[in-house]
Order: C-alpha cells, then structure tokens, then sequence
C-alpha cells in the first residue's frame, strides 16, 4: 500500500485539482522580497509550486519514489504540494478522499488489466483542474 500512497501523492503533485489556496494576510509581510501589506489576498498555485525543479528534481517526471523517504539535503519546502490545503482551512474530505482513492485503486487494480493507448490530454482549467477531453480507459477483467 506504500506504493500506492506515493503514486497518489505524486499524482496529485503533478496534476493538483484544485488551482490554489488563498488567505488574507493578517499584518505586514516580506515574501520573496516584495512587501506585502495586511488584507492582501495571498493566493498559492498548487501546480506552479509542486512542479518547480528548485523543490522537485525532475519536477516533469513521475517519480513516486520521491515520497519515500525525505533526503535530508532536500531543497522542497514543507508547504511546496498542498493538494488539499493546509491548516484550519484544509479540506475536511481530506482523509476520507485519500482512503477511498487508495481502497478504489486496489480494488479496481487487482480485478482488471488497464491500458490508455491514446495520447497525454492536456488540462482545461475551469473552477479546478481537468483533463480538456475524455478518458478512453481500456478494463480487461483478470
């Protein structure tokens, strides 16, 4: 199931639902050199931050591995993949989605053979994050 985790999670990085989280600054902050005064909403691009290679090595590339374990010269902030938000505003759903993710996952691996045989969709952007064009999956019962 370890395995299974990882590639959720680096599924999620590289393809994050939702765009962005917002918040309001409460005072006064310096962020990456500019200033930002109190009541400016702050929003934070999932897909811009968890696909920049400063915070993942080869941020194109699906490298669930990378979930494994934490190298300890790692240059990824803490806050750089936030699919679900984070804090007292993070999404509530959040551990029922991952459970069920993993339980749908598993079960649908271990009864069918998937194949997609056609070429990487791209992504439409709207309210979240999805692929502009159908899913032509292929399920051949094991």
């Amino acid at each position: 199931m370890g395995f299974l985790k990882a590639c959720i999670k680096e599924t999620m990085r590289l393809f994050p639902v939702v765009i962005g989280n917002g918040r309001c600054t409460t005072s006064n902050y310096v962020i990456g050199g500019y200033q930002v005064p109190k009541g400016v909403q702050v929003i934070f691009q999932h897909y811009v931050m968890s696909n920049l290679d400063e915070y993942f090595p080869k941020s194109s590339e699906f490298i669930p591995e990378r979930w494994f374990h934490r190298d300890p010269n790692s240059t990824r902030h803490n806050f750089s993949s936030l699919p679900f938000g984070f804090g007292k505003r993070m999404c509530l759903g959040r551990r029922f989605a991952d459970l069920e993710m993993q339980i749908l996952i598993a079960k649908i691996i271990a009864n069918y053979k998937i194949e997609y045989n056609y070429p990487q969709l791209d992504y439409h952007i709207h309210p979240m994050y999805t692929p502009n064009g159908p899913l032509k999956f292929r399920f051949q019962r094991r």
